[in-house]
């Protein structure tokens, strides 16, 4: 076998075994969430971004899991009447090269979540995604770690975005997180989110 062959075989090793502990990560925060916080997930499934028509969807490397408040009332559509928590893991951004793997914390609020269809399609991954990337958003720091995203317009967030006002949201490093604190760093910063503005 050649170097090439090999770093082909590595990478792809390397690759499997960052999405196992990727969803070890992702079902974790989903029993935590169930049974120790006032958080629930909105749905069994994580929000991905695949897209065959591009080579950068045939490897996936973003995924997003939703939740809302216990507490919010739920609505016809078996939304809650309040912001939806979103955990982004962000293993590469082919945007900035640079970036090193990444978890954004985000709070998204809406101003008519009721109008919404029921159920949450993994498709509806950009809903999530480019808000706190700056796409067509003002993002601006609002305290020591938490930043503000407002859309520029509101038509385009209403067509790219699923009409949401702002966004509040923290972004860490992924290698920060693990299973001794996983509890606290994410759902604690969600409740940071929820107190925050």
């Amino acid at each position: 076998m050649n170097s090439v062959d090999e770093n082909i075989r590595d990478a792809f090793i390397a690759v499997h075994r960052t999405h196992e502990n990727v969803n070890q990560l992702m079902e974790y925060c989903r029993t935590i969430a169930n049974e120790k916080t006032n958080y629930k997930t909105v749905n069994g499934k994580f929000l991905k971004w695949q897209w065959n028509g591009n080579y950068y969807g045939w490897c996936i490397d973003d995924f997003i899991l939703l939740f809302q408040r216990e507490t919010d009332k739920i609505l016809k559509n078996e939304w809650r009447d309040g912001p939806i928590y979103a955990m982004e893991i962000m293993l590469h951004n082919d945007e900035q090269f640079e970036q090193l793997p990444t978890i954004y914390l985000s709070k998204f609020e809406y101003e008519d979540i009721a109008s919404w269809e029921k159920g949450c399609s993994t498709s509806n991954h950009q809903h999530f995604y480019y808000p706190t990337k700056a796409e067509y958003m003002d993002i601006q720091m609002i305290g020591e770690e938490i930043y503000l995203a407002t859309p520029e317009m509101k038509e385009t967030a209403d067509q790219y975005y699923a009409g949401v006002r702002k966004v509040s949201f923290v972004q860490l490093p992924l290698m920060s997180v693990n299973a001794e604190n996983a509890e606290e760093t994410i759902f604690g910063n969600f409740e940071k989110l929820y107190l925050s503005n």
